[in-house]
């Protein structure tokens, strides 16, 4: 919807002559008018929208309207509401109906529009979620007044915000129930797929839920390409997804979404994680084809921890890390197991740690292949989604959290980060 040139320069001549006469009465500051223009647009804006929405009503609802059941019900009457906008709230009547045969009662516009008495508008409900995935719901309250104008409650942020959480999870429900309907499945082989590589990452990061560090588990999907016109490979289209569950049930979320992005389908699918067991067990039970490679960085940390262990002077232990991390990179795992089975009596502990990690993981650590065949090996993709997601958000200073907000905030947040925030507001909360 646009308005007329013409309507648009008679409201500014309106509101530039009331400027001239207070101008003439009082010594005004920009400021003063910036601040009383922004007050005026906001008045301006909540009448308009509920006369408005009461004439959206007159114009699209009659007497009779078509029930849910297939009968006719009558209006019985209009209705005031209140709606809160991006102008803050808002009154507006709208018909209300009543169906005899079957008793079912309803207001068809609010239904059509997405609008819901006492609640955010759909515009609104977005704008409210984004702050509320961005900071703590209270920060969000004063960020709101700041940038609108409006008094909003933390409780109606966190509401709207878990409701983008709400749409999201559906969503994902709705891709694990495709996921294991073998019909869905078979037609999905008729579809021509192009799909040279695609990436996959899992980790995992704890927060406070119910008064308990609980591990907040990410996945990653993405794509693999070079820019900026260097040979070097960076991740792009990532979509981030989230859950609470066990490692277990966790593996549902990453076949569902795993189908939607067709892992089944790519010609190479290359998961690069870190060392966790529970990962590679879910990635072996869903897709045991893939290629699975340990992150270069998670490898070498075991090297630093055993060179730290050996108290060397700094240049003989900058020598030692060097030349384990050139065998490292060359994939000879079994002889960094060997040269650290020496050193067991040594230091103990540290020697240790890193054979049963490189013993456990010596096919995933074959980073010379890895290389030749141009894979990433680098798991930095879904740790940054991690701190994005779990550290930036859910670990805010004096966060506690209840298990349903603290997955549902999550989710909301993936899907922010996945650039799909425009689909998703736009969802039903029932797929």
């Amino acid at each position: 919807m646009k308005f007329s040139t013409e309507a648009i320069n008679q409201i500014v001549s309106l509101i530039v002559s009331e400027f001239a006469n207070q101008l003439a009465e009082d010594n005004l500051k920009a400021g003063e008018v910036e601040e009383s223009l922004r007050e005026l647009t906001q008045e301006i804006g909540s009448k308009s929208y509920g006369k408005a929405l009461t004439l959206l009503d007159e114009k699209k609802h009659g007497v009779e309207a078509k029930c849910q059941c297939g009968s006719k019900g009558k209006r019985v009457s209009r209705r005031e509401a209140k709606i809160l906008s991006v102008f803050g709230w808002v009154s507006y009547l709208r018909s209300y109906y009543q169906d005899d045969a079957c008793g079912h009662r309803w207001h068809p516009l609010d239904e059509s529009e997405g609008l819901r008495a006492g609640r955010a508008t759909p515009l609104m409900s977005s704008l409210l979620a984004l702050s509320g995935v961005t900071v703590s719901f209270e920060e969000a309250q004063s960020q709101i007044k700041q940038y609108l104008g409006v008094e909003v409650s933390a409780n109606t942020i966190r509401e709207e915000t878990q409701s983008i959480g709400e749409r999201q999870a559906l969503r994902e429900e709705k891709w694990i129930c495709q996921s294991q309907d073998l019909d869905y499945l078979q037609k999905r082989e008729r579809d021509e797929i192009n799909l040279d590589h695609l990436y996959g990452s899992i980790d995992g990061a704890f927060a406070l839920v119910e008064k308990e560090w609980q591990e907040v588990k990410t996945l990653c999907w993405y794509q693999a390409k070079s820019r900026y016109g260097d040979d070097l490979l960076h991740a792009q289209e990532i979509a981030y997804y989230s859950s609470l569950k066990r490692s277990e049930e966790f593996g549902e979320l990453l076949w569902g979404t795993g189908v939607q992005h067709r892992a089944d389908q790519a010609k190479k699918l290359i998961f690069v994680c870190d060392g966790a067991a529970w990962i590679w067990k879910q990635v072996e039970k869903f897709f045991p084809n893939a290629v699975q490679i340990v992150d270069w960085y998670h490898a070498c940390q075991y090297l630093h921890a055993v060179a730290n262990a050996l108290l060397l002077a700094d240049d003989e232990q900058k020598k030692w890390l060097l030349k384990k991390e050139k065998l490292l990179w060359e994939g000879e795992v079994e002889t960094i197991i060997k040269e650290c089975q020496t050193l067991v009596k040594e230091i103990g502990e540290p020697a240790k740690r890193l054979i049963s990690y490189y013993s456990n993981n010596q096919e995933r650590m074959r980073y010379a292949l890895f290389r030749e065949k141009n894979y990433l090996i680098g798991s930095g993709t879904v740790e940054s989604a991690c701190k994005q997601v779990v550290t930036m958000r859910l670990k805010r200073p004096g966060a506690s959290w209840t298990e349903y907000g603290a997955k549902m905030v999550a989710k909301a947040r993936t899907a922010w980060l996945s650039g799909q925030w425009e689909t998703i507001t736009k969802l039903p909360l029932a797929i």
